[in-house]
């Protein structure tokens, strides 16, 4: 069972997903982390000189994945469960990238994940889809991270960027 959006781009996500635990949520994670900057670009202004970008730029204010997921709620980009599953994530991808052991078995682990699969109401709303061959907690992940990666991916084709227009110069009457 694959889960698609638009085709087979979500089908490569979930072979990519089935490697090792550490891979899994290594790549779960870069995945989520790559399509919220691409859904925060898109909703901005551009910088002045795209070379430069001091926002979202390496090394800038807007690099962490901590920070990207903070900013997308803040903009009401994503929704609360969402913003709430991504932190989760990150804390399985930050796990698997730092501790010399790690396996979705474990129990912070699996507790993190069935939060993340509550948040998303997926018992509710896509019971079928955390069956075999998703049964585990890794597969639980997987289904997750590409719902996710779902529903930022619809967000991010609807994003008009931002409608706050300014108040201009001329739009002032300061009287004496």
């Amino acid at each position: 069972m694959s889960i698609t959006l638009n085709g087979v781009w979500l089908q490569q996500l979930n072979i990519e997903l089935e490697g090792s635990d550490r891979s899994c949520a290594v790549l779960g994670g870069a995945v989520l982390d790559d399509r919220l900057a691409k859904l925060i670009k898109k909703f901005l202004l551009p910088p002045k000189n795209e070379k430069e970008d001091r926002l979202l730029g390496r090394g800038r204010a807007v690099e962490s994945f901590s920070a990207r997921i903070e900013l997308a709620r803040r903009l009401n980009l994503v929704a609360e469960e969402v913003s709430r599953s991504l932190d989760w994530i990150r804390d399985i991808r930050n796990d698997a990238a730092h501790r010399e052991e790690f396996s979705f078995e474990e129990n912070s682990c699996q507790s993190r994940v069935e939060n993340i699969i509550e948040a998303l109401e997926l018992k509710t709303y896509g019971p079928g889809l955390l069956e075999c061959p998703y049964a585990s907690p890794k597969g639980h992940f997987i289904v997750a991270v590409t719902m996710i990666v779902a529903r930022i991916e619809l967000e991010t084709e609807s994003v008009n960027g931002t409608l706050h227009d300014p108040i201009r110069n001329h739009q002032i009457s300061i009287g004496a």
